[in-house]
């Protein structure tokens, strides 16, 4: 394995031996966030597109948690490429720790900038109770300065003003406008409180038509089902447990 990007100790990529980053690749992650839309949606993509696992991320505070996957130990960061598109994942199944977040992003800001990435795809979600009945659009989009040049492709929204970015995905933002780094969060509208498969499905059907890639979003479609299914089976129950319902 090689180490690069690294300062203090504090944070390390580790990529495999041999692979290098291709100027002008396309950078991809999401966090944990609302509805958990960006982490369900980059690790969807990673698993659907068979992308290459080629590194990982160490830090101080890395979480001390491993899982398998298949036959495969997986780690808490860990980073995928598809060669066909030039596309790099970064699949965090945890979020950073809290203490560590500004430290984490800055570094890895600073990676995505040194290693001249064309553009980062940062995903997330949105809450739906901020969505117009009248909206036809299920994304909106918050783009560094950087990115104009590549804005039209996504014939999406900008975020409305008064609302906000929060979590890691603000961060980010925040560190590749400092660095003039071409970078686009783009947040599907999600429900709060749980995880919307249903809203990441989305956000990789846009991927897929921007991009050219097949990405199957079937399986996120028919988890959202069943979600939406037992949400209403709770809220039937909870309604006949309600003594006052008998007088609706």
């Amino acid at each position: 394995m090689a180490f690069v990007a690294t300062r203090d100790s504090s944070f390390e990529i580790i990529l495999t031996d041999g692979f290098k980053i291709e100027p002008g690749s396309i950078f991809i992650c999401g966090f944990h966030g609302l509805g958990e839309v960006g982490f369900l949606s980059t690790a969807h993509l990673t698993r659907t597109l068979k992308a290459e696992r080629v590194g990982f991320i160490k830090s101080d505070m890395l979480p001390l948690f491993v899982s398998m996957e298949g036959d495969r130990l997986v780690l808490p960061f860990e980073i995928y490429s598809y060669k066909e598109k030039k596309m790099i994942f970064l699949v965090p199944r945890f979020q950073p720790h809290q203490s560590d977040q500004w430290n984490f992003i800055d570094r890895l800001a600073q990676w995505i900038v040194d290693n001249k990435f064309a553009e980062a795809i940062l995903l997330g979600g949105l809450d739906i109770s901020f969505k117009e009945e009248s909206e036809n659009h299920a994304i909106r989009c918050v783009p560094t300065g950087a990115y104009q040049p590549h804005l039209k492709k996504w014939s999406v929204p900008l975020l409305e003003e008064g609302l906000f970015v929060a979590g890691p995905l603000a961060l980010f933002l925040a560190e590749l406008e400092m660095r003039n780094g071409a970078g686009i969060g783009l947040l599907s509208y999600a429900t709060r409180g749980r995880p919307d498969p249903g809203s990441a499905a989305l956000m990789l059907e846009k991927i897929n038509e921007v991009f050219g890639v097949k990405a199957n979003v079937e399986q996120l479609l028919e988890e959202s089902r069943e979600i939406e299914r037992l949400e209403k089976m709770r809220k039937s129950i909870e309604s006949r447990d309600d003594p006052g319902s008998m007088y609706l």
